[in-house]
C-alpha cells in the first residue's frame, strides 16, 4: 500500500516526515480530514489559509483539506 504525507500549511509548512500508509487516495483524503479536525481543536486560531496538504509517495500533492478556524469577524461561520 502507498504511503501518504500530511503537511500542515499556514504560511509556514510543517512537514510530516513519517506519513501514513493508506489504501488509496480516497483513504488519504479521509485521513487528512480527521487530522484537520484534530489540528483545529488543538490550535483554534483564526487562520482561514491553514490547510493539510496530502502528498503521495511520488512526492506529488494530490489534494488539500482546509483546517477550519474559530469564527471571527473577518472569518464568520458559514
Amino acid at each position: 500500500m502507498p504511503r501518504y504525507f500530511f503537511n500542515i500549511e499556514d504560511g509556514h509548512r510543517f512537514f510530516d516526515a513519517s506519513g501514513f500508509v493508506c489504501e488509496n487516495d480516497t483513504a488519504a483524503l479521509i485521513r487528512a480530514s480527521v487530522l484537520a479536525i484534530g489540528v483545529s481543536l488543538d490550535n483554534p486560531e483564526d487562520d482561514p489559509q491553514r490547510r493539510i496538504a496530502i502528498i503521495n509517495d511520488a512526492g506529488r500533492e494530490i489534494g488539500t483539506v482546509p483546517v477550519y478556524s474559530k469564527p471571527s469577524y473577518q472569518n464568520p461561520a458559514k
